[in-house]
């Protein structure tokens, strides 16, 4: 757009505008950040409006600041623009020729500032979400049913969570993430919370109900998840610090043979309190042995007020705490 406005404003401070020295400005939009915004939009209402004293009332400002404002422009672009009558101030001829293209250029900027309204049921882009293997497991299916329902147009791809997973984050190739808390996730990334956690025992039903202690003889199953505990396995640092030692027979980075070890009843394994399982039983630790987690989701930092984001988010919390 290479509108080029030639002086725009005048002002009135007594019964008559007098036309100061000749100053012409050629304004482009390279250099619309030399007229405040607010002195063209006082212009479009003084112009509608007829009256200092109603454009103030409008505003909300005295009529002697709606005076300054129009001294000011007129100042600035070197044209009268108002003309005092006995029916009020009249627009000159000039005013009227550019006060059309004022009023566009102000509603190009208003709708250019203002929010994209973002409607889940039209979007028809694609939504990529990458979980952690348990969470797809235990809840894919309503995640999908009710991501489904939300954004009915949407190309839908659900996807375990990887090694290169919070890379893709990071370059835009996934929409959202869903994993724990990890304090060393790249500062890139920012994680909204879903819910809180904790890290329980699990044992096989047929074992009856173990005490904390009794659990901790067997011996356990570590199941591996990536993006988690492939670097360091956080409950064992904490348990061995505390003078615990488990011993840790097998490791594993799906969640169906652990279950299936488990359900053998001579294994134990470190779950995450919300993947109960019906075939299993749960030991809480002792207080002075918990680890409180945090189930998040992980977008790329500029993206976290993204309308979409914010919607698959609250979709992914709603079907995450119905779970429970």
């Amino acid at each position: 757009m290479n509108v080029i406005w030639k002086s725009i404003i005048c002002s009135a401070d007594s019964d008559h505008f007098i036309l100061p020295k000749w100053k012409v400005w050629k304004i482009g939009l390279a250099k619309m950040e030399s007229i405040d915004l607010n002195l063209l939009r006082t212009f479009v209402l003084l112009c509608q409006s007829n009256s200092l004293k109603r454009a103030g009332m409008k505003l909300g400002i005295s009529e002697s600041a709606i005076s300054k404002q129009m001294t000011k422009l007129r100042e600035q672009l070197g044209h009268p623009l108002f003309e005092r009558t006995t029916e009020g101030l009249r627009p000159t001829h000039y005013s009227k020729s550019i006060l059309p293209k004022i009023e566009q250029a102000l509603s190009l900027m208003h709708s250019a500032t203002s929010p994209v309204t973002f409607d889940p049921a039209t979007y028809e882009g694609p939504i990529t979400l990458a979980f952690f293997a348990y969470t797809l497991e235990f809840s894919g299916v309503s995640l999908f049913r009710e991501l489904s329902k939300t954004f009915p147009k949407a190309q839908i791809e659900l996807k375990t969570w990887t090694s290169d997973t919070e890379q893709k984050l990071e370059d835009g190739d996934i929409t959202l993430g869903v994993h724990f808390l990890n304090e060393e996730r790249s500062s890139n990334i920012f994680q909204k919370r879903i819910m809180p956690d904790q890290l329980v025992i699990a044992v096989s039903k047929s074992l009856g109900q173990l005490t904390w202690e009794e659990a901790l003889q067997l011996p356990f199953i570590k199941i591996r998840s990536q993006g988690w505990n492939e670097e360091r396995y956080r409950y064992l640092e904490m348990l061995r610090s505390s003078g615990i030692d488990p011993h840790i027979s097998i490791t594993v980075d799906n969640f169906s043979v652990a279950r299936q070890i488990l359900e053998q009843g001579d294994h134990a394994c470190v779950l995450s309190d919300s993947w109960k399982d019906a075939s299993l039983n749960t030991i809480e630790p002792p207080k002075e042995l918990r680890i409180d987690l945090n189930l998040v989701s992980c977008m790329r930092l500029v993206d976290r007020q993204s309308p979409l984001n914010l919607a698959v988010h609250d979709v992914i919390k709603r079907v995450m705490l119905q779970s429970i």
